[in-house]
């Protein structure tokens, strides 16, 4: 294991740490990277396996899980994968981490496009990790409150 993927390896399980996710699902093969996480004390939680051709289809019967780590994105079609992508981060998943090789059909643009942010490069042919956490996806801007709407100081002083 290369030292970018032992770093994104200790990045997985400090996710893992501070998610203590109560379900975990893992679609395709993550190599080089892999964690179980533990809740509070309590034993591993083991994670649910998918690959990536079935998981659009198995996603429903799930439901929404708290971590999903995806890898194999470049063995579907671009289509599907975008697909994948959307339904995970705005239906099933709470917190996505996505190990996507580079190359033909996905580049750091695509992933950035999905609202996804680069937390790792694995080195070599591992790829990249990018993560999307619902929580975190978007900061509210300066301009969004009451401040800026529509002459807050006129409310009540005059009929529109």
């Amino acid at each position: 294991m290369t030292e970018q993927a032992q770093t994104a390896q200790a990045m997985l399980e400090r996710i893992l740490r501070d998610e203590q996710p109560h379900s975990y699902l893992v679609i395709g093969d993550p190599s080089p990277l892999e964690a179980t996480p533990t809740i509070d004390g309590e034993g591993p939680v083991a994670p649910r396996r998918l690959a990536v051709t079935e998981a659009a289809g198995a996603l429903p019967s799930l439901g929404r899980q708290d971590l999903v780590l995806l890898a194999g994105l470049e063995e579907l079609p671009r289509a599907d994968g975008e697909v994948l992508l959307s339904r995970l981060r705005d239906l099933y998943a709470r917190r996505v981490v996505a190990r996507i090789i580079p190359g033909d059909t996905w580049q750091n643009n695509d992933m950035t496009a999905f609202g996804f942010t680069r937390l790792a490069d694995l080195g070599g042919d591992d790829g990249l990790l990018y993560g999307f956490d619902v929580g975190t996806y978007k900061t509210t801007p300066d301009w969004l409150n009451p401040r800026y709407w529509a002459n807050p100081e006129l409310w009540g002083k005059y009929r529109w």
